[in-house]
């Protein structure tokens, strides 16, 4: 992959929606984006008459635009078939030609940075979901996924798709105790890769909000964790992220438009 001090894109749940992804990744590249990093929620592999559908017109968008796209895996998402994936030989499972899965715990070089994938999450709503056609066992993050990410070292930027502990994301719904321990755990994993590595930032998604946290660690080192709100979102959904100095430059990118604006911290 080129190294290019242009921006590069992040892009929180789209759930198969193509008209959604068809205007972030024009909005995107006309922003000036060659690669676009999604948060997993994707919706690619997904079972049924239309299996390869989305898959197919995502290809298309990201050919038309000369773009490339890596996502890493969200809790409803194919993980069967995603696994099945062969690596190439960054680590990487390409699906099409623009389109690649970071696994968990991979990682690759972009523009100078090093970008790891820790994708997964518990589904809170998954005794209303049927195994092998909208649920696979294998979506959450282990303590596995998190030992091979630190073993691996350093990164700038972690993808992930559920948020680490520590920041303040809330659902909704009315959850019994049992669920919100689970979701729990996952956060708890995710935060102590994220107190290994101290990256400058991370990106999720899952919790369909958009907040920014900072968590800081021992020693001054801070890490900016970035959750994306979902499709339809038009100034949620998307940031761009600016290569260079650290803390990175981070901007939402309202979709539908080439103007940036800056995220306010908080």
């Amino acid at each position: 992959m080129s190294e290019t001090a242009k921006p590069i894109a992040v892009a929180g749940d789209w759930h198969g929606d193509v008209p959604w992804m068809r205007a972030v990744v024009d909005t995107a590249a006309a922003a000036g984006a060659e690669l676009l990093l999604h948060v997993g929620d994707l919706a690619v592999l997904w079972p049924g008459r239309d299996k390869g559908k989305f898959d197919r017109r995502l290809q298309q968008r990201l050919e038309l635009r000369d773009m490339q796209f890596i996502f890493v895996d969200g809790n409803h998402d194919n993980h069967h078939e995603l696994r099945l994936l062969p690596l190439d030989d960054d680590g990487l499972a390409p699906l099409r030609p623009r389109i690649r899965y970071l696994p968990r715990g991979a990682r690759f070089t972009y523009s100078g940075m090093t970008i790891a994938g820790l994708g997964g999450a518990y589904s809170i709503d998954q005794q209303w979901r049927t195994t092998g056609k909208d649920w696979w066992p294998d979506e959450d993050v282990t303590d596995e996924d998190v030992n091979r990410l630190i073993a691996g070292g350093p990164v700038d930027i972690l993808i992930t798709h559920d948020a680490p502990d520590g920041v303040r994301v809330k659902s909704d719904l009315d959850l019994p105790p049992d669920v919100l321990e689970a979701s729990e755990e996952t956060r708890t994993r995710l935060r102590r890769a994220v107190d290994a590595l101290r990256p400058a930032s991370v990106f999720a998604g899952h919790w369909h909000q958009r907040v920014i946290e900072i968590i800081s660690h021992p020693g001054g080192a801070q890490t900016r964790v970035d959750v994306l709100n979902m499709n339809s979102s038009r100034d949620g959904n998307a940031v761009l992220v600016w290569p260079g100095s650290f803390p990175l430059r981070v901007e939402s990118l309202r979709i539908g438009s080439t103007r940036r604006e800056e995220a306010v911290d908080g």
